[in-house]
């Protein structure tokens, strides 16, 4: 009978993109995926933070977070990035134990030192993957020597985890093969959660939660819809809000008169999104691509549904009980469903919806899935010994 694979207990998370004091968001989705795996497999989480000219380098940090611990190292950005933060990584290493498996999260630029060490101290590679550069309207964009090291990192990996389907067929496309296991992104569902006592009132209040980057989440367009729904629906209100810049989509909405009837607001902190999901009642995406955003999940777990478009892996999740999908740049389309939802309500129900979203994308479910990953890592590298 053949043994039960060991038990992989501690983990070395290498990290392309994370939260620091040069970005607090950024990757801000691959922590909270440390924070889920964690529970189950304790380790360490390293990120190589790159700060601009003209900026204090700031001290490299530690912390212990109970379960993992983090470090942070600071450096002066200087091209080429990759060989900086490979450097940085790779000094680090020299003074660590070795882990029973490196997790990498996002290919480029950590990959190179993730191979590294992984066949340095002979262990499995897993990669998760976030970035839209995959896509084919995307992929063209990134220099032939980028795409060779995110294949070469892709190829390495013993078990590769998109975080949705869609995006593990775009890498395929890209030129990267192996064994794929889609995990998705992780929720707080302890802080994301419906109102004790959701507030029946005589308008709707839709909300938007982005990056505010008008080529990817086309907030114009969205402003262009809301403008149109706006005068034909006196309940609908509507907020737009994220960790982008939103001065010029403020005067973007003054130029179409919606100065005074869409709040748009930068970035508020974690607790707040939450209550204001709680207080929304829907979330409104108008993407131009994505892979599946953590705010859509959010909002499940919050109790209400998305109005998003038909782009990336969204279809995955967003069936007809959960919200509803137009299509990319559908500007009346989306009008449309807003004046709809508005007037008659959204087709769904609170409890259904975080149903799905603690059993699909809580802490739990995650660490769960990613604990299946690393014993099939471990035992995919042991049979290749």
């Amino acid at each position: 009978m053949a043994s039960e694979p060991a038990t992989v207990r501690r983990i070395l998370h290498i990290a392309s993109w994370y939260p620091s004091e040069v970005h607090g968001t950024l990757g801000n989705f691959v922590e909270r995926h440390v924070q889920a795996i964690s529970t189950l497999n304790g380790g360490e989480v390293w990120f190589a933070a790159a700060v601009p000219a003209g900026d204090v380098v700031p001290a490299n940090t530690v912390c212990d977070h109970g379960t993992y611990t983090e470090r942070i190292f600071y450096f002066r950005a200087r091209k080429p990035i990759v060989w900086q933060v490979s450097r940085a990584l790779l000094r680090a290493a020299e003074e660590a134990t070795p882990f029973d498996l490196i997790h990498l999260h996002v290919a480029y630029p950590a990959g190179r030192a993730a191979r590294t060490l992984a066949r340095r101290w002979n262990v499995p590679l897993v990669l998760t993957e976030h970035w839209t550069a995959y896509h084919a309207e995307q992929r063209n964009s990134v220099p032939s020597w980028r795409r060779w090291a995110m294949r070469a990192t892709g190829h390495a990996a013993s078990v590769i985890c998109p975080v949705s389907e869609d995006l593990a067929s775009s890498m395929r496309a890209f030129g990267i093969t192996g064994t794929f296991n889609v995990v998705p992104n992780v929720v707080n569902t302890k802080l994301f959660h419906p109102s004790a006592s959701p507030f029946q009132g005589s308008t709707f209040n839709a909300l938007h939660i982005s990056s505010l980057r008008d080529d990817q989440k086309n907030i114009s367009g969205l402003l262009r819809a809301s403008r149109k729904a706006l005068d034909r629906c006196d309940a609908l209100r509507i907020s737009i809000i994220g960790d982008g810049d939103p001065q010029p989509h403020r005067a973007y909405a003054r130029s179409l008169g919606l100065d005074e009837r869409v709040e748009i607001a930068g970035e508020i902190p974690l607790v707040e999104v939450a209550e204001r999901m709680r207080a929304a009642d829907a979330l409104v995406l108008f993407s131009r691509y994505e892979n599946f955003p953590c705010v859509i999940p959010e909002a499940w777990a919050s109790g209400i549904p998305v109005l998003s478009t038909d782009v990336g892996g969204i279809r995955e999740h967003l069936t007809p009980e959960r919200g509803a999908l137009v299509a990319s740049e559908d500007e009346n389309a989306l009008t449309d469903a807003l004046c709809t939802w508005a007037k008659d309500g959204a087709p769904s129900n609170a409890s259904d919806l975080r149903n799905h979203a603690e059993a699909v994308f809580s802490m739990a479910a995650v660490a769960r899935a990613y604990t299946e990953v690393y014993t099939e890592a471990v035992t995919r590298q042991t049979a290749a010994q």
